[in-house]
């Protein structure tokens, strides 16, 4: 049997070859075309579109080339990274580095870094409008694209707020449309893109918000120096202190590890993504 890490690695392989064709212009590259491979080819380990494919695949769905889900994967990959190029912006956290290199405003400027997060999002949608199920497919998309902007509203107000004034409800209500909605849409994807049954599409979809809040619960565990000492952002440890995000973490994983109890199978290598997440602490 396949294992978790030789999934990832063959996934991973699979969406960079495809990022890399559609990123290369036929001609010689414009300013544009540099900054659109600096935003996108600049590292990452490609989780979401990488749970796109496994879940298709549990699924028994095709996942090669011109299939849906590979389509379908690219599309979450493209939407991830025009969010991170805009997150990275002056005006939002005003990062100077993403992934070990300058983020794309900093090396390319804020206009082309604005116009890079907007030509990604087109693109993402593009992408999904080749696909044959195209129509059942643009829907968790334009969610996901739609609850990423609230969240980032909801985490822009709340950093003016005193952290003091931050609580469970607002702190959950950014994490699961910031980073779980997008982990959500990407499980639901390879699902819709596999033809599978309503009840798996949505046992898929309520994994990938589990291991979407476990993720980034996960996250803030890792990050614990940073919020201890005071660290600029949210961080669940500031609201609900180191053993209750732990707590919450565990259970969001067992909740995911619940969810795939609706595939037949079981669905092995998404059970081991999800309790990798926990690993990472140890």
């Amino acid at each position: 049997m396949e294992t978790l890490a030789a999934a990832l690695t063959r996934t991973r392989a699979t969406i960079e070859a495809s990022l890399d064709a559609m990123l290369t212009p036929p001609g010689e590259p414009s300013a544009l075309d540099h900054a659109l491979r600096h935003a996108v080819m600049g590292g990452g380990k490609r989780v979401r579109p990488s749970l796109t494919l496994l879940c298709a695949e549990a699924c028994g769905g095709e996942t090669g080339p011109e299939s849906d889900a590979l389509r379908a994967a690219v599309a979450i990959e493209l939407l991830h990274c025009y969010t991170l190029v805009h997150d990275d912006l002056p005006a939002m956290d005003n990062d100077t580095e993403r992934r070990g290199q300058p983020s794309v405003w900093a090396k390319f400027g804020e206009d082309l870094a604005i116009l890079v997060g907007d030509r990604l999002q087109a693109m993402a949608f593009g992408e999904l409008s080749e696909c044959r199920r195209a129509a059942a497919l643009l829907g968790p998309l334009v969610a996901a694209a739609t609850l990423v902007v609230d969240g980032q509203v909801a985490d822009l107000a709340t950093a003016k707020r005193p952290p003091e004034t931050w609580d469970a409800d607002t702190l959950y209500g950014i994490y699961a449309f910031k980073t779980a909605a997008l982990i959500r849409a990407a499980c639901q994807l390879g699902a819709i893109a596999a033809d599978a049954p309503t009840p798996i599409q949505q046992a898929l979809a309520d994994y990938g918000r589990e291991v979407g809040l476990a993720f980034q619960l996960v996250d803030d565990l890792l990050d614990a120096d940073q919020a201890v000492e005071g660290g600029e952002g949210l961080n669940a440890l500031r609201v609900l202190g180191a053993e209750e995000v732990r707590r919450r973490a565990e259970a969001h994983t067992a909740a995911a590890l619940a969810a795939l109890d609706a595939l037949p199978d079981g669905a092995p290598i998404l059970r081991a993504f999800a309790q990798s997440l926990l690993t990472r602490l140890t």
